[in-house]
């Protein structure tokens, strides 16, 4: 299930997904690992909402890989807890999306940060973002080549 807003003109999207038994670890708490799953899913949905999904981005010749991601954890979360995880663009640059993920439990308490970066590729490397992207993320900071952001 997916729930969308707008915030200051940052489309942000909140994806709702129940915490499975294959994603926990002995102590029946998701795994550490698992929450980049949750992540992807959440940014699946995000591309849904705001550009048509991932088959229209892909139509267009053009896929997005991660280049770097990671997770700040505060709290676990449970088997059966049910989670939103909201998601936003962070920064663009020509090539590079940057996505944030706020993870929430079933009391509203924040679980877990974390954030992707994506470049946009095609056959011969890496490409422009497409103009649909381009005009999301037109109100973010710049991302310049090599990680920095431009005021």
């Amino acid at each position: 299930m997916e729930r969308e807003q707008a915030v200051g003109q940052v489309p942000i999207s909140v994806f709702s997904a129940s915490v499975r038994p294959r994603h926990c670890d002995a102590q029946g708490m998701l795994h550490a690992s698992r929450y980049y799953e949750y992540f992807e899913d959440a940014f699946l949905t995000w591309l849904d909402a705001h550009i048509g999904g991932y088959e229209a981005l892909r139509a267009t010749g053009i896929d997005m890989v991660v280049v770097a991601s990671g997770c700040e954890h505060r709290h676990g979360a449970a088997l059966g807890e049910r989670l939103a995880i909201e998601v936003r663009p962070s920064a663009a640059g020509r090539t590079s999306l940057s996505m944030a993920f706020t993870v929430r439990g079933d009391a509203g308490h924040a679980l877990a940060d974390g954030h992707t970066t994506y470049v946009a590729v095609s056959s011969g490397g890496a490409v422009a973002l497409p103009e649909r992207l381009r005009a999301l993320t037109a109100n973010l900071p710049r991302r310049r080549r090599g990680g920095g952001n431009e005021p």
